[in-house]
């Protein structure tokens, strides 16, 4: 029976799952606000809406409502029970040696507008942050046993990570890891986002800067004692390196006016400060705020910098990738050590954003494969928690149950249909194809003449990435594509980088690296050296490239039309990236894509569904029969 999930953090909103499939709504693409929170007063007034309509698509009773845990104080929408876990309920917040029974709990909810259903009051379970991400991770992946990994900035308690074991239709948990001794991988990305680019939420920009920058040999192990200090190194030595002889005696960091030297006891600078501390103030102290100088064991001193033109801020970001990508590696695989027999890694949080860091995993050789959901930040913990609590029979997607489908490939168009399809506004032109391969064609000589194009399509794609639903789409082959697209149409920053789509077949033939993980650019592979200077304007700084490899029974026109574009440029390669502004969330309305083709040098908007293209008035070009107006 279905089951509907509910996050009230930032990266809210619900989510339903159900034995025929999933749908997840996300708050900020509902609210027009990147990450919004429960306590924002479009989201209060618009959850109870959310969690209706997917009562609405449920194929039977809703059993349950599943909550996550972690929520934003100024959040007004919030039952009663769960407050009283999260702030009294000692077990909950310090679960020690009963992790197991610390992860789902039911709550009181009497009253609560989000239990309500049609029929009356449903049940709501709470589900326990970083369990709600592993449950996402495993339960959408398709694996019968794998070894399963949350990571992220913290949830509550500053806890920052958990580690859980799947076997058939069970997620036992087994470690909880917390921000008082690391690995703080997400909270020091955080920092250093904060630091440079002015929000703990720019953390996708600080993984782009770091390739523009070079790795520092002093700043190193600095780094490394950041992320997780040498007490707690020292107590799990099979999942962190020691850092003892490391350039590290000497070190310090300045906040403000006050240095913290390296403390050789506590193994950190904050370490032994922080230790009687309460949670918001760990949290706060690794993850608010980054040093404002360094002193390198050496004695050199290094003034950090808030701007990503600094060649110091570049290096930094260089430098903490490098830390997180080594202490990361050597961290799985000790799990996949202490655990061993598990194929498959199932990995999800914020963390697992970081597609450089996710490729040293895939290539690490412990994994059969290893499986990211496309909403694996908090975009996903509304459909976590409701994975966590369904009832086994009532999940969907169960391992072998559907064979022919790619692992996690239901998941990443789960997101609702887009909105005003029949909306006109004057001084537009509206196109109907006759076929799709006329409307292929059409499209691809639009690319090939420089055009950039929005490509809408079926179900919005659910977490931070367009993956064709709710694409701008434009050809590499010309000189400034890059810019025009990221930039002028965007309004981004330059080093921001943009994404290949290439058919699956051909991808071998352009990029190296897993291959075998890229349907959902999660990972990243590397533009071939023979393929550098044709591949120019969609591979990164560092010849990397996020791409996407399109299969034909997955993505029909798409395929198509790169190859078709191909035909002409001898590039079967386009550039993708999100359909919006500036600053704004993925759009999901027609009216929001005619805003940007009104507003943008945008040339054109495709549905693809309906075979239309509308552009601003011009002369009809080329491609094949058509019809005016509406259908």
């Amino acid at each position: 029976m279905p089951t509907i999930g509910v996050n009230l953090g930032h990266d809210g909103g619900a989510a339903l799952a159900q034995p025929g499939g999933v749908h997840v709504i996300e708050a900020e693409r509902q609210v027009g606000l990147r990450h919004v929170c429960g306590g924002n007063a479009a989201f209060a007034a618009g959850a109870a809406g959310w969690v209706a309509r997917l009562h609405a698509l449920a194929d039977g009773p809703v059993t349950a409502v599943a909550v996550a845990d972690w929520y934003t104080p100024a959040c007004a929408i919030l039952p009663d029970g769960l407050v009283e876990l999260v702030s009294e309920d000692i077990t909950w917040s310090r679960p020690g040696g009963a992790l197991a029974s610390s992860v789902l709990r039911p709550v009181k909810a009497e009253g609560w507008a989000l239990a309500a259903g049609p029929a009356g009051p449903v049940p709501v379970v709470a589900v326990r942050h970083h369990y709600a991400h592993a449950a996402l991770a495993y339960y959408t992946s398709g694996a019968d046993r794998a070894l399963t990994v949350a990571l992220d900035g913290t949830g509550n308690y500053a806890e920052c990570g958990m580690v859980c074991l799947g076997e058939g239709d069970r997620l036992t948990p087994v470690l909880s890891f917390d921000n008082r001794t690391g690995p703080r991988f997400g909270l020091v990305y955080e920092a250093l986002a904060r630091r440079i680019h002015g929000g703990q939420f720019d953390t996708g920009k600080l993984l782009g800067l770091a390739a523009t920058g070079e790795v520092d040999p002093e700043l190193l192990p600095v780094l490394r004692a950041m992320l997780a200090g040498e007490r707690g190194r020292r107590r799990m030595p099979d999942l962190f390196e020691s850092l003892t002889g490391s350039a590290l005696t000497g070190s310090a960091l300045r906040y403000e006016d006050t240095w913290f030297p390296y403390d050789e006891e506590a193994g950190g600078y904050l370490d032994g400060l922080l230790a009687d501390a309460t949670d918001d103030d760990v949290v706060h102290s690794y993850g608010g705020i980054f040093p404002d100088e360094i002193r390198t064991a050496h004695g050199r001193r290094i003034a950090v910098g808030s701007s990503p033109g600094d060649p110091v801020c570049r290096n930094l970001a260089a430098t903490l990738q490098a830390a997180v990508e080594q202490d990361l590696v050597r961290f799985v695989t000790g799990l996949h050590t202490r655990y061993p027999g598990y194929p498959t890694l199932c990995y999800a949080g914020g963390c697992a954003l970081n597609i450089t860091a996710n490729t040293r995993l895939a290539e690490s050789g412990c994994f059969t494969r290893v499986s990211v959901p496309t909403c694996c930040d908090d975009s996903g913990i509304a459909l976590g928690a409701a994975l966590a609590v369904a009832a086994a029979e009532d999940r969907p997607y169960a391992p072998g149950t559907h064979p022919g489908t790619r692992p996690g490939s239901h998941l990443a168009f789960a997101g609702p249909e887009l909105t005003g399809r029949e909306v006109r506004r004057a001084g537009h032109t509206r196109r109907t194809f006759a076929s799709d391969a006329a409307l292929v064609g059409h499209v691809a000589r639009m690319l090939v003449s420089e055009s950039c194009v929005a490509w809408l399509q079926g179900g919005m794609e659910t977490g931070p990435r367009a993956l064709g639903h709710r694409s701008l789409l434009v050809s590499p082959h010309w000189t400034g594509a890059r810019r025009h697209v990221s930039q002028a149409v965007k309004g981004r920053e330059w080093f921001r980088p943009v994404a290949p789509l290439c058919p699956a077949e051909v991808a071998g033939d352009w990029f190296a690296g897993p291959l075998d993980h890229t349907d959902t650019m999660l990972f990243a592979a590397r533009v071939r050296p023979d393929r550098m200077e044709e591949l120019s304007e969609v591979r990164h700084i560092d010849g990397t490239a996020r791409l996407q490899t399109l299969h034909a029974a997955e993505h029909p026109l798409l395929h198509a039309l790169c190859h078709a574009v191909g035909e002409h440029t001898g590039l079967p390669v386009l550039i993708n990236t999100s359909a919006n502004g500036g600053g704004r969330p993925i759009l999901n309305s027609l009216q929001d894509a005619l805003d940007l083709l009104d507003t943008t040098p945008l040339d054109a908007v495709v549905l693809a569904d309906e075979r239309t293209v509308v552009t601003a008035d011009e002369p009809a070009g080329p491609g094949g029969a058509y019809e005016e107006g509406s259908r």
